[in-house]
């Protein structure tokens, strides 16, 4: 009960966005429509082997033997080797290998012997993964 001239007491805004239970990213190609190499925070995971990935701010349900998952958010530029009949299904024009952003997720080419690089899109640096090939 609130009598008059005293106030309720202080409740933190309750947050838009839940925190992420982990991060995925799809390892082959699939019956999926994400981009290899790209981490994804995972909303939830299902008994029923469907993890739940926000993708763009929608929730995507994947197969979880198409996935790796971990708890940490990547630090690291995956990098992704395509083939070249993965590019033409795409319909553009992609190095048959290059990076990932940890940021943002965007894909960039890069050098040979490249140890870090530079998001063109965020900016941010970070080391590639090159013990992670995807």
């Amino acid at each position: 009960m609130l009598f008059y001239g005293v106030t309720a007491p202080f409740r933190p805004p309750t947050p838009t966005r839940l925190q992420a239970k982990g991060w995925a990213r799809v390892g082959k190609p699939g019956a999926h429509l994400l981009r290899r190499g790209a981490w994804y925070p995972v909303v939830r995971v299902s008994s029923s082997h469907i993890v739940v990935l926000d993708v763009n701010r929608r929730n995507v349900p994947v197969d979880r033997r198409f996935l790796e998952i971990r708890y940490h958010p990547p630090e690291r530029w995956s990098i992704v080797r395509c083939e070249p009949r993965e590019i033409q299904r795409v319909g553009r024009l992609f190095p048959l290998t290059y990076a990932v952003c940890p940021t943002c997720r965007h894909r960039q080419a890069f050098g040979a012997d490249v140890k870090e690089l530079s998001c063109e899109r965020c900016k941010k640096t970070a080391a590639l993964a090159w013990d992670e090939l995807s």
